[in-house]
């Protein structure tokens, strides 16, 4: 199995939701400004990251985990839906594969130590509201990452695409 966490940059709530998948940060506690800043890729990407798949290791189950940076394009993910498809159909492809957006976990800080960090280049600014946004959403991430997984085994479709808004409203 594949899984693919995506969100509009790539480089923050998405990485959040991959390390939480892959253990790198501990789901019984709220994470620290160093564990935060010290994951892979955690406010490092650019614009033109986006679209392109970071893979950040496999789980204990074996399935590779991903991140991507969608912007605000709402092709990228259907279309990466329709090629996965297309791969499926010609027998050129067996992973199942689960795209599950990261965005609505996103709290107001994050998205404004994003737009001062990655935007404006104003770290000093952003990123003290990135760790903010990311330990008020620590338990929203876990829960997305928990409900991805479960999706996942569930659902025996060949590519899902989980938009998770429904868990916003909780």
């Amino acid at each position: 199995m594949i899984y693919i966490y995506n969100c509009y940059g790539g480089t923050h709530s998405s990485v959040l939701a991959a390390s939480y998948h892959l253990e790198l940060l501990d789901d019984t506690r709220e994470p620290t400004k160093d564990e935060i800043l010290a994951l892979p890729n955690f406010n490092k990407l650019v614009y033109g990251n986006r679209g392109e798949l970071f893979y950040y290791g496999s789980d204990k189950d074996g399935n590779e985990v991903y991140t991507v940076g969608r912007g605000r394009s709402k092709i990228l993910i259907p279309g990466l839906y329709n090629l996965a498809s297309m791969l499926h159909k010609q027998k050129l492809l067996d992973e199942k594969i689960i795209f599950s957006s990261t965005s609505p976990t996103v709290p107001l800080p994050m998205t404004f130590g994003g737009l001062f960090s990655r935007w404006l280049k104003l770290d000093f600014i952003g990123v003290p509201l990135l760790v903010k946004g990311a330990k008020q959403s620590y338990k929203d991430v876990i829960e997305l990452v928990n409900h991805t997984k479960k999706v996942a085994k569930k659902d025996n479709s060949e590519v899902i695409i989980l938009d998770n808004k429904e868990l916003k409203k909780k």
